[in-house]
């Protein structure tokens, strides 16, 4: 097997595995004269990196004065630009006959305390057998699979290898071969536009009728916890929900219940989006009415109960659910549950309630089933 063959194979397979190509670190088109590869996946709570090196063309010495270099300089960048610490990066040198490497990765260079974590093994093809460099890890996340099946071809990546030279074609191709979430809603999340429409026809109604409207209705629906543990009004769990102080208080709420509204109807379906945002509504309340004595308003818990359930979502099937991933998820709702601890008006205990039912409820409703596009 060529160094070129093996390269559009592995990069079809990391492609297909939520990894990216470097623009400034590869050419445009995988060739027998192509110097190195690279790509790299920023999606989950590590990063990591996989440099393809070609030991036909960079030697050792080469590859430790100038690519190496050049390579730490492009991630210490990319660590800087999103704030993070440090990202792993495969450093795979593909030999078709023997090379220089061997004496290379017999020394002991690995640094695991260092932003830039360079991991070395080298595929030598003429063998078939992968070599890990002294003291450094012979498993990173799936890596050691995905470098070992390359070796093997599938019917897709044959016709890739014949047909196929430049890395856009082979990224177009390895696209469609990336597993997705099965989506169980429609195309249009209806009944979150049917939840918003409600709760703004709501609050128009109560909002024409005046002062005394407004306060006849938040006699008769917010959530009163004295009125729910003394009187039985249990019915105010539920109306509550549906209530809001003033019109910013409401678009607030619609806007967050369309992004994880939206998401929760489009991967979990219509009924278990109805029964989710319902439930830690209600649970929300009911931490409220425990540890809260003023009575209270919004559909707050029940959208934090919405982002719960993407975040289990997100969770279990280690996937993207409409472009946010667990990571984004929990800053979201990190940062959400801090904004209301800074402003003593906002009930958020109602918030931790929803968001803890909405992912317990998520993370039970949830069958995890990927496709293959």
């Amino acid at each position: 097997m060529s160094f070129a063959e093996y390269s559009k194979n592995l990069f079809e397979k990391l492609i297909t595995n939520n990894f990216e190509p470097i623009k400034g670190l590869m050419g445009d088109e995988i060739s027998y004269a192509t110097p190195i590869i690279g790509l790299v996946s920023i999606t989950g709570s590590m990063w990591y990196a996989v440099i393809i090196v070609n030991t036909n063309i960079i030697d050792s010495e080469t590859y430790k004065n100038a690519t190496k270099p050049r390579i730490n300089a492009y991630f210490e960048g990319l660590l800087s630009d999103y704030g993070r610490k440090n990202i792993a990066v495969l450093n795979l040198f593909v030999s078709e006959k023997a090379s220089d490497y061997t004496v290379f990765l017999s020394e002991d260079n690995f640094e695991f305390d260092r932003d830039v974590m360079n991991i070395y093994w080298e595929m030598r093809l003429y063998d078939e057998v992968l070599t890990i460099g002294k003291n450094h890890p012979d498993k990173i996340a799936n890596l050691r699979v995905l470098v070992m099946d390359s070796l093997n071809f599938s019917l897709v990546n044959e016709e890739a290898v014949i047909y196929e030279n430049t890395t856009e074609e082979i990224y177009q191709r390895a696209l469609k071969q990336r597993p997705r979430l099965e989506v169980k809603g429609g195309q249009a999340p209806i009944f979150t536009y049917i939840l918003i429409i409600i709760n703004m026809m709501i609050h128009a109604s109560i909002a024409f009728s005046g002062v005394q409207g407004f306060n006849i209705a938040m006699g008769a629906g917010a959530l009163i916890p004295r009125l729910v543990t003394e009187g039985g009004q249990y019915y105010r769990l539920f109306t509550s929900m549906f209530l809001h102080v003033n019109f910013m208080h409401l678009i607030n709420n619609c806007f967050s219940l369309y992004i994880f509204g939206s998401r929760a109807e489009q991967f979990y379906g219509g009924f278990k989006f109805w029964v989710i945002y319902m439930l830690s509504g209600v649970f929300g309340g009911i931490v409220s009415v425990l540890f809260v004595p003023n009575p209270t308003i919004g559909a707050s818990g029940a959208v934090f109960g919405l982002l719960g359930a993407v975040l289990a979502l997100t969770v279990k099937s280690k996937m993207d659910a409409g472009g946010l991933n667990y990571p984004i998820m929990l800053i979201l709702a990190g940062t959400s549950l801090g904004l209301g601890f800074m402003r003593p008006e906002i009930n958020n205990h109602a918030h931790i309630g929803g968001l803890i039912a909405g992912f317990v409820l998520g993370f039970l409703l949830y069958r995890s089933k990927r496709y293959d596009s």
